[in-house]
C-alpha cells in the first residue's frame, strides 16, 4: 500500500486515500485544532492506521503550505485584532481597596 498518494482539497479542508479513507480537519490547516478520521480500511495493524493517518496529515499541510494557505490566517489575525470601539462608556470600578 502506497501510504503517501492523497486526494487534497483544501476549501472543504480533506484528504482522500485510494483506499476511501477520509481525513477532515478542523481550523487552520497548517496547525489543526481538530483531525476527523474516518473509517480505516480493513486489515490494517495499529501501526499502518497511525501511518495512514500521519501521512495523510503531512499532505494536507504540505498542499496548503504549497499554496500559501496562511493568508486566511494573516485575514483572521487582522479581525481579531480590531480596536474596541470608541463609544463604549467609562463606568466608575469598584474596587475593595482604599
Amino acid at each position: 500500500m502506497n501510504f503517501d498518494t492523497w486526494t487534497v482539497d483544501l476549501n472543504s479542508a480533506s484528504a482522500v486515500h485510494p483506499t476511501g479513507f477520509k481525513l477532515v480537519i478542523e481550523g487552520d490547516l497548517c496547525n489543526p485544532s481538530g483531525v476527523h478520521p474516518g473509517k480505516f480500511p480493513e486489515g490494517l495493524s495499529a501501526v499502518e492506521q497511525a501511518r495512514l493517518l500521519r501521512c495523510g496529515m503531512e499532505a494536507i499541510i504540505k498542499m496548503a503550505q504549497s499554496n500559501n494557505w496562511r493568508q486566511d490566517k494573516a485575514r483572521f489575525a487582522q479581525r481579531v485584532a480590531e480596536p474596541t470601539p470608541t463609544y463604549k462608556p467609562t463606568r466608575p470600578v469598584l474596587s475593595l481597596k482604599k
